[in-house]
């Protein structure tokens, strides 16, 4: 009997390097990756109006995707961030109503290495959504690391 598809959700802040991370085990399983970045500069560019809108209407589009992508045999991967234990409890639900096989992937990096690929990736690459480093601060007190007690089956990786 062959093995259901899986979803594997990728866990950490900004600049941790979730989707260098993501793009390597999209080739290594193999899997679909989305990222929410990569399809909202895409459709609405580099600095966004009405970023949270926006936001949704693009989290809406990879869920259906990935439904499909699933119920055609294919592993997912969500290359989201899940910076909360709400928005990770929220995704798993759902995920685990498509298929058992659900994983969560927490990229671990130092704030200071993160700060710093931010600043560089908004100052060098056009090809990156625009992150102030007013609003990296701004986001870092939404955030909260992912830890074993919270249950998941869970990929601790240690980034550099």
């Amino acid at each position: 009997m062959k093995n259901k598809a899986s979803i594997h959700l990728i866990c950490g802040f900004l600049g941790f390097g979730k989707t260098t991370y993501a793009k390597k085990l999209e080739r290594e399983l193999p899997a679909t990756r989305f990222t929410h970045d990569e399809i909202m500069l895409q459709r609405y560019g580099r600095c966004p109006d009405n970023f949270q809108k926006k936001y949704k209407e693009v989290d809406e589009f990879i869920r259906k995707s990935a439904v499909r992508e699933i119920q055609n045999g294919k592993n997912v991967i969500l290359d989201y961030g899940f910076w909360s234990r709400q928005k990770r409890s929220e995704y798993y639900k759902w995920a685990t109503t498509i298929t058992p096989n659900v994983y969560f992937h927490s990229v671990i990096c130092s704030l200071e290495i993160a700060k710093k690929r931010i600043e560089e990736r908004t100052k060098n690459n056009f090809n990156e959504l625009y992150i102030s480093e007013s609003c990296f601060n701004e986001f870092l007190g939404q955030y909260e690391p992912l830890i074993k007690e919270e249950g998941y089956p869970v990929i601790f990786y240690f980034s550099e």
